[in-house]
């Protein structure tokens, strides 16, 4: 796989990495509540569909478990339609979909001989 493939799935994992690390121990009411830690997890996402946008059908199809279009797909909700972006929705995300991002893409890694450079958390 092409290096700038590679690093834009780091830069996927490497920001579902800091969304998890942003809730991890929080409870979603203290979540909804904090919209600075909001602000931190949509920055995330929006990095993670705009990496997401970047890869060649053959890295999509090097990772089929990933959501490819749903990904752009959000990205494209908090970056676009801001206003109307459902905190509880953002809090499911960062809560359910990020962990099993993180889970592929860490396996994927692993197969690749490990992440040869990760940033963040």
């Amino acid at each position: 796989m092409e290096a700038d493939q590679l690093g834009r799935l780091r830069d996927i994992l490497d920001a579902a990495r800091r969304i998890a690390s942003y809730v991890k121990d929080a409870k979603e009411v203290d979540f909804l509540a904090d919209t600075m830690k909001q602000d931190a997890v949509v920055r995330r996402i929006e990095i993670i569909g705009e990496a997401a946008a970047h890869l060649s059908e053959a890295t999509r199809s090097a990772v089929p478990q990933l959501p490819f279009r749903k990904m752009r797909g959000m990205r494209n909700i908090v970056a676009h339609d801001y206003a109307n972006v459902d905190a509880n929705i953002v809090w499911q995300v960062a809560t359910i979909h990020v962990p099993e991002v993180c889970a592929v893409l860490e396996a994927f890694f692993s197969t690749q001989g490990g992440v040869p450079w990760t940033k963040g958390p």
